[in-house]
């Protein structure tokens, strides 16, 4: 029967023996719609759980279905589930950190690790959380973050999952039959798993919440922006990672990977798209992984990089615009958005990922080190121009504002800090203020919160920053929610001071499982965290002790959303075009063609352009 669950009492000695880290205490098998199950009971300093490592979710992307969409899983026999705490890895670059372990990579890797507190049983309607890991959508695993504390403490169920990534997960050959975004179709397929087969772990399938962190956030929001995903999830919750318009790659870019691509694997020249994909599907997955690097991304002496094939795009499918080019908070792609609840925020020093795209070459150009200093030559000559370029075009007063703005007078270090702002605000805090008012504009029907970190962690998961560098970095709130030991090895005297942050941590643990739960972060003795709203764009300030403030830098939110709405209105024109072309045929069609052209008008178009395309649409 469905969802019956049998127990087998394993003697102690013989799963300790491949389990390390834990106490594991017995083996526990489930039935669910998808097969048998088994998990091992868990008992740590945090509380007792269930672990299931590495369920298969969708079919192996392996051979034909490399580069498609994934399949739902066919009925197994047998068990699926390991005793291991590290399920395969995706296939991907991968550089392991000094003393950590060697992971299992592979392309036969659609996998997800289910924790569930305590007993298992159907009839506990737990809420669920979905997490979705980052990496640049090239690297990381859903099981390199062990939520235990999450689970035990917070008493949901988390769920964590592998997508494919890189080329594997984003290639596109802007063709049907490779058409991109295999990433997103596989924490969709995820997602739709997890509501066939949650019941079976005591999760209650409409009360689930996806989150995630960098690109793990910008996924999120890609997926609150599909309106397809409706009763897959009800909440979610961005951190530091955000749709913005340079997220979603351009065909330029993404002809240009495509290049790099066959030419490397000796399957430019067939005949056609069917003979290339069956060429790409035969190589060995390695080919694949290596054959475009981040080196081949990056643009000579400039801090943008091109990375088509490796960013969601464009599908005509899931995604049909470039949804980083914001419109009207009433617009129809808004509509399941802005009915579930969201939670949005970001660190107060998101720019030091700033640091890490400046490379030896643009320091030797510019003739100075980050170990000291950013001058201000690179904001105005380089990061403000490059950025106005790809949002807006060529607009040369666009980027001067952007110099004025950020780059202010005091001290070499103020300065700095300033300039990486720049890249923390576009990158990651203004897409969220933005986001964050489309959801909460005349809203009434879900809730919306936004939070700030301020707080540095003792544990920093990415390069540690120059000595002049201020604030709290990317990803430091993940100590305070995950056991990241996994992700790099942690000092004794890390360990202690993250021990220190304890009442921080349990706080943040509750907030956001209060928010999982009941789509509200409050509860009993924790500060109060007010909803965002239009009026005063209240967040709390997430630092010891807690606090909360108002209005998050809206200087720089109205800047930088005055240079997205111009880049709006400059590939408006494109996108009338193809819609026209498409409903040529429609009864409207010359209603429509005379508002393209006004829009092309607008736009310093001619009347004697817009009869020649009369033309071309006619031959």
């Amino acid at each position: 029967m469905i969802g019956l669950l049998k127990t087998k009492i394993l003697a102690l000695f013989s799963v300790v023996s491949i389990v390390k880290g834990v106490n594991v205490t017995n083996a526990i098998e489930v039935e669910t719609p998808s097969g048998w199950v088994k998990g091992y009971n868990i008992t740590t300093e945090e509380g007792q759980i269930t672990r299931f490592v590495q369920i298969p979710y969708a079919q192996p992307p392996v051979g034909n279905l490399r580069f498609k969409k994934p399949l739902p899983v066919r009925k197994w026999e047998g068990f699926q589930g390991i005793s291991d705490e590290q399920a395969t890895w995706c296939s991907q670059w991968y550089y392991p950190a000094p003393g950590t372990k060697m992971p299992k990579i592979d392309e036969d890797c659609l996998f997800l690790n289910i924790y569930v507190p305590g007993r298992i049983s159907m009839d506990r309607n737990l809420s669920v959380m979905v997490w979705i890991h980052g990496g640049g959508f090239v690297s990381g695993a859903g099981s390199l973050y062990n939520p235990i504390k999450l689970v035990s403490k917070g008493d949901v169920i988390v769920v964590t999952i592998n997508y494919r990534l890189g080329l594997l997960g984003f290639f596109t050959m802007n063709d049907p039959l490779a058409s991109g975004n295999n990433g997103l179709w596989d924490m969709i397929e995820a997602l739709r798993w997890i509501q066939n087969n949650i019941g079976a772990f005591g999760g209650n399938p409409k009360s689930v919440t996806i989150f995630g962190q960098s690109a793990g956030g910008g996924a999120v929001s890609f997926l609150a922006l599909i309106p397809q995903n409706e009763g897959l999830f009800q909440r979610a919750i961005c951190q530091s990672g955000m749709v913005y318009s340079l997220a979603v790659s351009n065909r330029k870019s993404e002809k240009r990977t495509m290049d790099f691509l066959l030419e490397r694997t000796r399957c430019k020249g067939k005949q056609d798209v069917a003979k290339t994909l069956e060429c790409l599907q035969g190589l060995p997955v390695e080919n694949i992984t290596n054959a475009v690097t981040f080196m081949d991304m990056l643009v000579p002496l400039n801090l943008t990089i091109e990375a088509g094939g490796f960013l969601p795009s464009i599908d005509g499918e899931l995604i049909k615009e470039n949804i980083g080019y914001t419109k009207s908070f009433d617009d129809e792609l808004y509509r399941f958005f802005r009915s579930i609840d969201f939670m949005s925020g970001t660190t107060d020093g998101e720019g030091v990922i700033m640091l890490q795209s400046i490379t030896q070459e643009v320091q030797n150009y510019y003739n100075f080190s980050i170990a000291e200093k950013v001058p201000s030559s690179l904001l105005c000559e380089m990061a403000a121009p490059g950025y106005v370029a790809s949002v807006a075009g060529n607009v040369p007063e666009l980027s001067q504002e952007i110099c004025d703005f950020y780059n202010i007078t005091g001290d070499t270090d103020a300065k700095s800090n300033k300039i990486c702002e720049f890249y923390g605000d576009y990158a990651f805090l203004v897409p969220s203020n933005i986001l964050l008012s489309i959801h909460a504009n005349g809203n009434s029907k879900s809730e919306t919160f936004q939070f700030l970190v301020t707080r540095r962690s003792p544990i920093a998961l990415i390069q540690t920053p120059p000595s002049w560098f201020k604030g709290s970095i990317h990803g430091d709130e993940l100590p305070l929610l995950f056991n990241v030991s996994s992700i790099r090895p942690i000092s004794e005297v890390e360990l202690e001071s993250l021990k220190r942050e304890k009442k921080l941590s349990d706080t943040l643990i509750q907030y956001w499982t209060n928010f999982a739960k009941f789509g509200n972060p409050n509860g009993e003795n924790i500060t109060e965290w007010p909803s965002y709203d239009m009026n005063n764009k209240r967040y709390i300030v997430i630092d010891n002790p807690i606090h909360t403030s108002e209005n998050l830098k809206p200087r720089a939110t109205d800047l930088l959303m005055r240079i997205t709405e111009i880049g709006r209105q400059r590939i408006e024109p494109a996108v009338s075009s193809a819609n026209i072309l498409h409903n040529v045929k429609s009864p409207n069609f010359l209603k429509d063609l005379w508002s393209f052209h006004a829009n092309l008008f607008q736009n310093g178009f001619s009347f004697i352009y817009l009869l020649c395309y009369i033309l071309l649409l006619l031959l």
